[in-house]
């Protein structure tokens, strides 16, 4: 399938419920007044995301294939939603995929951020004890009360990828960002849907946590061209989301997430001195929201990404 960005703007509550193909979506409008709804979408890698805003109250019915896991994240809700006969104010995820469907009650002014994914690509992301225990979870459509800094990673990474395809939209058809774009998303998701919060920890030797700590390390600095997360040290290492977050919490005091965020931003500060821009250096090292990446850089090096730029290709700042 051929990558591809769009965002349509509705007047009819009809058109709007058929936007989002293959969902089979029927919507009902409950209060008075003109619709007016928008939905933004964007395919590519074999990940789908979408941002849609609906001004006004809505009954919303539908049912996604079964080889597809769809989530959705609260951006704003200007009241409270009911969701497969759950309450909620916007603060859970939303797992809108499932055998039976969903119903979905949603007050005026909502807007809902998106993410679908082959089942088989998110199970990819886990490892065999946790699809175990997630997988069953997601054969009907519920309300998921992650932790709300999952929640708030994965919200904010599905608008950071608009940001970056809106002002960079050459990269829809970069084979290579799509992937690590990708790979960036699908981890995220796999993050909120486990939730995992270590406390006490597994059962683990501290020389194997050393060990297993410098295993990841080794694998991230062996693979600077090719950002990893957490998915992928998981897979290479064979352990757990759990326990790869239980030994660097041990070991080094942060999270595994945090590890390669270090690592990410100090590839991205090298790439910048070279680079044709500080949108090329930034997206190459999987920053996808530039906002938080410039806030991110500035907390970690002192100065902004730009300063940077600047300070090694002359006066002229370059973003795109």
């Amino acid at each position: 399938m051929a990558a591809t960005l769009s965002s349509v703007i509705t007047h009819d509550v009809d058109e709007q419920a058929a936007l989002l193909r293959g969902w089979n979506q029927s919507y009902a409008q409950l209060s008075a007044g003109v619709f007016n709804g928008s939905i933004s979408e964007t395919s590519f890698s074999g990940i789908h995301l979408f941002v849609e805003q609906t001004d006004n109250e809505l009954f919303q019915t539908g049912v996604l294939p079964s080889n597809l896991c769809a989530v959705g994240v609260p951006v704003r809700f200007a009241g409270t939603a009911n969701f497969c006969g759950a309450a909620t104010a916007g603060e859970a995820l939303h797992v809108f995929s499932g055998r039976d469907g969903f119903e979905f009650h949603t007050p005026c002014g909502s807007v809902m951020g998106g993410i679908v994914v082959d089942i088989d690509d998110l199970a990819a992301s886990f490892g065999d004890d946790e699809q175990q225990a997630v997988f069953p979870t997601l054969r009907e459509a519920h309300l998921r009360r992650a932790n709300p800094k999952s929640t708030s990673a994965l919200r904010q990474m599905i608008l950071g990828a608009f940001d970056v395809l809106n002002n960079s939209p050459q990269l829809i058809d970069d084979a290579a960002h799509g992937r690590a774009m990708k790979g960036a998303l699908v981890s995220t998701l796999a993050q909120a849907l486990t939730d995992e919060q270590p406390d006490t920890g597994p059962s683990i030797a501290p020389a194997k946590r050393w060990l297993i700590v410098a295993t990841a390390r080794g694998l991230v600095m062996d693979h600077p061209d090719t950002p990893m997360n957490v998915a992928d040290l998981c897979r290479a290492i064979g352990i757990s989301r759990r326990n790869l977050q239980y030994c660097f919490q041990d070991v080094l005091g942060i999270s595994p997430a945090a590890f390669l965020k270090i690592v990410r931003l100090n590839g991205a500060r090298r790439a910048i001195k070279t680079a044709k821009s500080v949108t090329d250096a930034a997206t190459t090292w999987g920053f996808w929201h530039f906002g938080r990446f410039a806030s991110d850089y500035r907390a970690m090096f002192g100065e902004l990404p730009s300063e940077t730029y600047r300070r090694f290709h002359g006066s002229g700042i370059a973003t795109s």
